[in-house]
């Protein structure tokens, strides 16, 4: 589905691999004349947007699991451009354990939570091009407090 997403397709990100529990992913931005200047440098908005995609949507599934309906937004990004990006960028996004237990704890004492989220990617020789910090933010759905109210 992410594959197929308007915004992946003009910015030639893929997925590649997503685990199993949602934690891990790896995404990867194409670099062609399509997201790059005439020099070739893939452009920072390509970068970013890539960089900030996944947490938005596998934060939720993430929940679901857990019996908890949220949405999901990046409420501030501080993006740090450390290379030039002349190759396909690897993208790869990890969730700990340690993160979702913290969303789960936010949601349930204050039905949300928000916490920096770090995002690393990669050129072609492994070289560390972007480093993406989130403040992602994650809010019981409004209707699932309803429907609780109304009980």
């Amino acid at each position: 589905m992410m594959n197929r997403w308007p915004p992946s397709i003009a910015n030639r990100i893929k997925v590649v691999s997503i685990s199993e529990d949602y934690q891990k992913a790896k995404m990867v931005i194409t670099r062609s004349w399509l997201n790059s200047a005439f020099d070739k440098i893939m452009f920072g908005g390509t970068t970013y947007s890539g960089m900030d995609m996944y947490y938005g949507m596998a934060l939720p599934l993430i929940l679901s699991k857990k019996g908890i309906e949220a949405y999901v937004f990046t409420k501030e990004a501080n993006i740090k451009y450390l290379k030039a990006v002349k190759t396909n960028l690897t993208i790869i996004f990890e969730l700990t354990d340690e993160n979702i237990d913290a969303y789960v704890d936010g949601i349930n004492k204050n039905n949300k939570h928000e916490e920096w989220l770090t995002v690393k990617g990669y050129d072609k020789e492994n070289n560390l091009c972007a480093e993406t910090k989130l403040l992602t933010y994650v809010r019981n759905w409004p209707r699932s407090r309803e429907n609780e109210n109304s009980h």
